[in-house]
């Protein structure tokens, strides 16, 4: 339950202040975060939790964009902002957050405004598309399956990149990535997104 993440999140904020002391770095990168939670663990997350979680980060120079989940809310895709893989992975600890894996995405194929809010037309769903290996994946929308790209994460290279749709069904989405040619590793429904505000 939240009550475990906001117990955890008190505990780590004496280490906190000692974590204050991490030099500011004049780059930024920008990374995804792949958690797994157990269930019940982001129920109820409030604007107290959040609050403990940005001062955590701000200790570091690290900054939370936004987090998708899927629908049970025990895997979330975290974009965050930080100096560096290590400051983000320590912010992490810091907030007591699992991190199954970090990726760099610096480039973007389909960019939108960083915090951007994404409104979802009714009737339609949200998935990530996750490709390995594809840096040819065109950065438009596949209308003959009611497929919209909202927007895309990549690597500097762009050989791991992670798209956002809106879609009216699992199987739009994956109809719509086979008709393309792009090969996919995952797709995930997810519904629910998080703000750090």
């Amino acid at each position: 339950m939240m009550k475990a993440f906001c117990a955890v999140t008190a505990m780590t904020m004496a280490g906190s202040a000692m974590a204050g002391t991490a030099e500011p770095s004049q780059a930024t990168h920008r990374y995804l975060i792949e958690r797994t939670f157990p269930p019940g663990a982001l129920d109820g997350v409030d604007a107290a939790a959040k609050k403990k979680v940005n001062e955590n980060n701000a200790t570091l120079n690290v900054t939370w964009e936004k987090s998708y989940a899927n629908a049970d809310k025990t895997k979330t895709y975290c974009v965050y902002d930080g100096p560096s893989e290590a400051a983000v992975r320590e912010a992490a600890k810091l907030s007591g957050m699992p991190v199954d894996n970090v990726t760099e995405i610096p480039a973007d194929i389909k960019a939108e405004p960083r915090g951007a809010v994404q409104n979802i037309s009714n009737g339609n769903h949200r998935y990530l598309v996750k490709r390995s290996g594809a840096p040819n994946v065109l950065a438009n929308s596949d209308r003959r399956y009611g497929v919209t790209l909202l927007t895309s994460y990549a690597t500097a290279d762009k050989s791991d990149t992670f798209w956002v749709y809106e879609a009216p069904s699992f199987s739009a989405v994956e109809s719509a990535a086979k008709a393309s040619g792009a090969p996919f590793e995952s797709i995930a429904e997810i519904p629910e997104t998080l703000y750090p505000h």
